[in-house]
Order: structure tokens, then C-alpha cells, then sequence
């Protein structure tokens, strides 16, 4: 297909509209833990919010050979689980894929010798972290229904840390 595609996490980022590149902010972690929805303590719904994980940026930068430059792409991004089941999360209308589809162009680069690949980037902010269990998944990529294994990001979702607990030990008889 002539398509490169590495898909990334990160805490943060903004892209440049002008140039399409992107500034991050912890890029490349894989782990998160599950956390409480920030503003909610005790006796206001702590116990009934859910669990979520940090706030992440999902990127995808995609390297182009000059022949696929200047089409119009179909990038498709998609939160698995381990086995590769589809996550879905609670939404307005039931419960719905974690999934994220948009058109695309690569530029063919200007100025370059014939043969240097174009370059496009993505990016999916999630600024509220997901409601997902403890496990691993992975982001996955497609262009124009077609992937592969390494057009992935795999990462670990840790249980929240247990409260600290202080007390004595009961008396002996």
C-alpha cells in the first residue's frame, strides 16, 4: 500500500493548524490507573461515579510514498480489548464503540528530492479519561480498511491504589 502508520499515546497535545505538527506531552506511556472523576468527594456521588483513566491523546502519524499522496484516505482508529473485542462505553442513545473515523489527506512534501515520503498526523484527545476495567487493550489503526498488527498502541489499565487503612491489632486474651 506504500502507507507507514505509528500510533502513539499521550498525556496532552495540540496540533499546528498551519503545519500539521503536533507538540505532546508524555508521549509514549503505557501504563494508566484508574482513577475518581476529579470534583466528586465523599457525599457527593463518589461511591456511584465511575472509574476512569487518565486523560490521553491518541496520535497517529502516517508516512505516505509519493503515489499514495494527495488522495483522500479513510483513517479509522478503534479502542480493543486483549482478545480484540471492540470496547464500547456508555453513551446518550446505549452503549457505543469506542471509534474514531475521519478523512484524510497526506501532502506530497514540496521542495524535496522525488521519493521522500509525504507526512499526515491525527489526533483523538480524550481530556476525561475512559471507563474501562482493569486489563490491557490497544488502540488500533486502519486506512481505507486495511491494517496491520504493528499499526497498533498497547497499554495497561491498573486497578486504583487501595485507600490506606490504619488501626491496632485486637487485644489478645
Amino acid at each position: 500500500m506504500g502507507v507507514k502508520i505509528y500510533v502513539l499515546l499521550a498525556d496532552r497535545g495540540t496540533q499546528n493548524p498551519h503545519n500539521g505538527t503536533l507538540s505532546l506531552l508524555n508521549v509514549g506511556w503505557a501504563v494508566t490507573q484508574l482513577r475518581r472523576p476529579m470534583g466528586l468527594g465523599p457525599g457527593l456521588g463518589m461511591a456511584a461515579a465511575p472509574l476512569l483513566t487518565g486523560p490521553q491523546v491518541v496520535v497517529v502519524l502516517i508516512e505516505a510514498e509519493l503515489a499514495m499522496c494527495n488522495r483522500s484516505l479513510t483513517l479509522e482508529i478503534e479502542l480493543l480489548t486483549e482478545d480484540g473485542e471492540i470496547v464500547e462505553v456508555p453513551g446518550p442513545a446505549g452503549p457505543q464503540a469506542v471509534r474514531l473515523e475521519q478523512s484524510l489527506m497526506v501532502p506530497s512534501p514540496s521542495g524535496v528530492p522525488t521519493g521522500f515520503p509525504g507526512r499526515a498526523t491525527a489526533m483523538m484527545e480524550l481530556p476525561t479519561g475512559l471507563p474501562l476495567s482493569p486489563g490491557i487493550y490497544r488502540w488500533q489503526a486502519r486506512v481505507n480498511g486495511k491494517e496491520e498488527d504493528d499499526w497498533s498502541a498497547h497499554f495497561y489499565v491498573a486497578a486504583p491504589p487501595q485507600a490506606p487503612t490504619f488501626g491496632f491489632p485486637a487485644p489478645s486474651e
